[in-house]
């Protein structure tokens, strides 16, 4: 049986042209690699050089749709520089960007494929009818973190004049779950993937992964922390969150490259 991760197309070969750049994954985190991937290629098209990726974690070219300006390498380029080993050297010029062009050039790729989005569908059905309206979404990852996910949430509902919250919880941890379950607001009601430990299959992994990140991406008020790859991911791929007002860190930080 093929991999739902495998390639669908043949990668291109190393050819005699000259590669001066490229992209490539240096950590197994989803929400990271795929920041340094966006931000790869705004940088390329930034500066009008072609983007060429070798997918070792197959993240890419088997989830997103089809494009001709994605180049994808079989093998890694001998003398080329791979991007996300420097990602200080893309700040200055991701930083001229607007943020409006910087999520436009981003949103320009990063759409997944008929596939890849009926797995995410079919995932969500899973755990029933979620078609209800989230008034905000929550990730939850490191003990510690519940208290201030509730001090904002709580400022959220005072600010707004909402009776009540429907939440959206996106976490790896039963534990801070149950935490947030015990100790949230009897008006908040909520839903979360995480009804037993997280996935130790890649793929399953991978597909909760991408169906938070769904849902989250469709909630008009998130509190994350902008110090991590996905709240950054988070705001700069959100569908109805358009200013930072939408969007609260609890780390303090503010948004940046």
């Amino acid at each position: 049986m093929t991999s739902w991760l495998s390639r669908t197309s043949q990668p291109m070969k190393k050819k005699d042209f000259q590669i001066s750049s490229f992209y490539e994954p240096t950590t197994s985190s989803y929400a990271e690699d795929t920041l340094q991937f966006l931000y790869s290629y705004a940088y390329t098209q930034r500066s009008a050089t072609p983007f060429y990726i070798h997918d070792t974690n197959f993240y890419f070219q088997p989830l997103l749709k089809t494009s001709p300006i994605l180049h994808y390498l079989r093998e890694t380029p001998s003398s080329a520089t791979n991007l996300a080993k420097t990602p200080d050297a893309m700040v200055s010029t991701l930083q001229g960007m607007s943020f409006t062009s910087l999520r436009r050039t981003i949103g320009s790729i990063y759409q997944f494929n008929g596939i890849t989005n009926a797995k995410i569908e079919a995932f969500i059905s899973n755990f029933g009818p979620l078609k209800q309206t989230f008034d905000a979404g929550i990730v939850l990852d490191v003990s510690g973190c519940v208290s201030d996910v509730l001090r904002e949430l709580k400022s959220f509902q005072k600010r707004t004049g909402k009776a009540s919250l429907k939440v959206f919880v996106a976490t790896d941890n039963l534990d801070l779950l149950k935490e947030f379950a015990f100790t949230g607001d009897k008006s908040w009601s909520y839903v979360s993937f995480n009804r037993t430990e997280p996935p130790k299959d890649k793929e399953a992994a991978l597909l909760k992964t991408l169906s938070e990140i769904r849902l989250l991406q469709q909630i008009p008020y998130l509190v994350v922390k902008f110090s991590t790859p996905l709240g950054k991911l988070l705001y700069l791929t959100s569908s109805q969150i358009q200013m930072e007002s939408q969007i609260s860190s609890i780390d303090g930080s503010t948004w940046k490259i």
